[in-house]
């Protein structure tokens, strides 16, 4: 059985006991993560244009137990939202300190791309967990093979607050935009049909 299954089983049998307290996790999720970087990136997405009501960022300098994923009303040009959000294995291959280190748009690299992005169709995912997924259109250099590599937003347990709480990190994807599943729903609620999205990391 693999590392993944027993995490898995054990977080399992935490919540059926109901013994793990979450509250330190839904405090911050009320309370966005900002880095330096967050307020050029928010700049920058809102100058491109679209007609979408909302934008996001992802602020990949920010640890993965904050929310780092911020949407953004564009006639407002504020945040309304922000959520957890996984990255890929590839981009956090050894200390797993919860902060990706490696960007990459090569196929089967496991890693998150950083880029602008765009939200394209919606489908529901034969993976296990993954459950309503979107895809995304890779519109920069450093993440042009994004449709191929199928990085798209969906939902997996190790995203969960109880996982968060638990472990003081989220998960690692195969290089997708991993949220629970009630922030999976409401970010494709919210960016569907369009949306730009801008992941940064390092400098904006």
């Amino acid at each position: 059985m693999t590392r993944r299954w027993w995490l898995r089983a054990a977080l399992g049998a935490i919540l059926a006991r109901g013994g793990l307290a979450v509250r330190t996790a839904t405090a911050q999720q009320d309370r966005p993560a900002r880095s330096p970087l967050l307020e050029p990136a928010v700049a920058y997405v809102l100058d491109q244009p679209s007609e979408h009501p909302f934008c996001a960022v992802l602020d990949y300098s920010v640890h993965s137990s904050q929310p780092r994923f911020h949407v953004i009303d564009r006639a407002n040009r504020t945040i309304v939202r922000s959520f957890v959000v996984a990255h890929g294995i590839g981009s956090e291959p050894e200390d797993n300190d919860g902060i990706p280190q490696v960007f990459l748009d090569v196929v089967d690299s496991f890693a998150s791309s950083i880029g602008l992005f765009r939200t394209d169709e919606i489908y529901m995912s034969p993976t296990e967990g993954n459950g309503l997924s979107m895809r995304l259109r890779g519109l920069s250099p450093t993440n042009g093979n994004a449709y191929r590599r199928l990085i798209v937003i969906h939902a997996q347990w190790y995203v969960e607050p109880e996982f968060v709480a638990l472990y003081g990190k989220a998960g690692r994807s195969d290089g997708c935009m991993v949220f629970s599943s009630a922030d999976r729903d409401t970010v494709i609620e919210l960016l569907s049909g369009g949306a730009l999205i801008y992941a940064v990391a390092g400098t904006a």
